[in-house]
């Protein structure tokens, strides 16, 4: 069987919208969720009575948007802009703000070009009043390449991220981390068009500019590493993604202890690239250990493991492994079970291996996303 292994990264490979890991939150959104319908019928009443405080429409449209009433909310912020036009004129600072939020509204309404008129506009306004290179600036630049991004026009979000980087390091100096984010994110874009040096040359240097700042043992660090170390496993280089991967696990262990999910994940990242380089052995420990911190129920690290104990010829015990699989509720069974009657099959057990296949069969295909 041909060994395929699953890739679990635990910093996505784009940078957009990265977040420290952290515990698993307290079940807290339906309290949060209840204070915002509190609030909405007694904003809307004062919305009645002033129908042109640019305070409550503010407000009213955050909750709104808290709530999901996207179309609501644009309807709000539309009516917000024309009130601070009216008063302040259409090249008035006090757009700028109205203008990002009423953007936000149509990326999440899946009105992109829209969206595009509304952060361009805003970035008219803030260099005509603030100043080419303002911090601000920037923000604007990068809010709008990130739409650009989502879209897959990479091209077009390039010279925008690239101009970030510019305003940034103009304010801030080349080694200050204010810049982390956006080299992340032209690393992401260049990545998506394939400009992997430039990629690498960006990550680095964010890498190095956070170990500066906050030191080496600091979340921002290990996914850092993290990220250049999938840089590298995609362009095959086993061996220079394996110490970014160890330094990562290490920070993890020593932040958030050797049981914590996050360090699970770690885990994976770096017995994938053992496995990679054909070290079996090492990666089925890794995987074992991931797994005992998942308490043995997690379908990925099942799999994983069951495909490196195929590597080391180990059939009777990924027979084990593939069994608990389909017996799981999986996202897409369909691959597992063709795995699986391909293994079967390798153990002379051709009946079984033909059950697989037909369960296989009669299920539907899992939508392209």
């Amino acid at each position: 069987m041909k060994l395929f292994l699953v890739f679990l990264v635990l910093v996505p490979a784009f940078a957009q919208d990265k977040m420290t890991p952290q515990s698993p939150p307290a079940p807290q959104p339906r309290a949060w969720d209840i204070r915002y319908r509190d609030l909405e019928p007694q904003l809307e009443i004062q919305l009645a009575d002033a129908p042109n405080s640019l305070d409550i429409i503010d407000e009213l449209a955050r909750v709104y948007r808290a709530l999901g009433k996207y179309d609501k909310a644009a309807e709000l912020y539309r009516n917000a802009l024309r009130l601070r036009e009216a008063a302040s004129g259409r090249q008035s600072i006090d757009l700028a703000p109205t203008l990002e939020n009423l953007a936000r509204i149509n990326q999440l309404l899946r009105k992109n070009p829209e969206a595009e008129i509304m952060y361009a506009r805003a970035i008219g306004i803030r260099e005509a009043t603030q100043g080419p290179d303002h911090p601000e600036v920037a923000t604007e630049y990068s809010a709008l390449a990130r739409l650009f991004f989502i879209q897959h026009k990479f091209a077009e979000a390039e010279p925008l991220y690239t101009r970030a980087i510019q305003i940034l390091e103009k304010n801030y100096g080349a080694t200050d981390p204010k810049l982390c984010s956006a080299l992340d994110n032209l690393a992401s874009d260049y990545r998506e068009q394939m400009k992997l040096d430039q990629a690498e040359l960006l990550l680095r240097r964010s890498l190095i500019i956070r170990d500066m700042a906050v030191g080496p043992l600091h979340p921002e660090v290990a996914n850092a590493l993290d990220s250049l170390a999938s840089l590298y496993y995609s362009q095959k280089r086993f061996a220079d993604a394996l110490p970014l991967y160890e330094r990562s696990l290490q920070i993890w262990v020593t932040l958030l202890g050797p049981d914590h999910s996050v360090v699970a994940t770690s885990l994976d990242n770096l017995a994938v690239d053992y496995a990679m380089m054909k070290n079996y052995a090492q990666a089925e420990k890794l995987y074992q250990q991931a797994l005992k911190i998942r308490d043995a129920e997690d379908a990925s690290s099942l799999h994983n493991l069951a495909l490196v104990e195929e590597g080391l010829e180990r059939d009777i015990a990924a027979d084990g492994l593939y069994k608990r699989m389909v017996a799981m509720p999986l996202t897409d069974p369909k691959p597992v079970l063709r795995e699986y009657a391909e293994l079967l099959r390798k153990l002379h057990r051709p009946m079984e291996a033909a059950k697989m296949e037909r369960q296989a069969k009669a299920l539907p295909d899992k939508p392209k996303q």
